[in-house]
């Protein structure tokens, strides 16, 4: 006897004890406890206003632990803009609690909290239900074509 790999129906994949056809462990799927990523287009402004880059409410009927944040920056802006990104209850209010003062018109790269995350920036900001990840630049964005990527799990 021993152990089997088997496909969910979640689309990951588990290992079944044959002798109890139990479940021993699993990997990926579909499951409340995995790691979504919402994709969130962002777009240059004149604006400075908090939540003027990128205002995304959670999405979710539960808080939600975002594990990692990421811009990935396709065209930089044109202006010498600072980037700050955060979790907070409002949808027009600056944080930086994920990435602090980043030089978004500095080059085109993909910017990640674990590695740019600067003074403020962490990992692991917990966002409750109507609360909001926002992305203020610091002077004009213009120009800037970005996509940001929430890595989230349900608390």
């Amino acid at each position: 006897m021993g152990t089997n790999a088997i496909q969910r129906g979640d689309g990951g994949m588990a290992f079944v004890d044959d002798a109890s056809a139990s479940e021993v462990g699993k990997i990926g799927g579909t499951g409340n406890r995995n790691v979504k990523i919402a994709k969130v287009t962002m777009n240059g402004v004149a604006a400075t206003t908090g939540g003027a880059l990128l205002s995304w409410a959670n999405p979710e009927n539960v808080a939600i632990i975002v594990d990692r944040f990421q811009v990935d920056v396709t065209t930089k802006s044109t202006g010498a803009a600072n980037f700050s990104a955060g979790a907070g209850t409002g949808a027009t209010t600056s944080y930086d609690n994920l990435i602090t003062l980043y030089a978004i018109g500095g080059t085109e790269k993909v910017i990640d909290n674990h590695v740019d995350g600067s003074t403020n920036g962490k990992f692991n900001q917990k966002v409750a239900v109507g609360s909001y990840i926002t992305g203020t630049g610091s002077a004009t964005t213009a120009g800037l074509v970005a996509t940001a990527y929430i890595h989230y799990h349900l608390v």
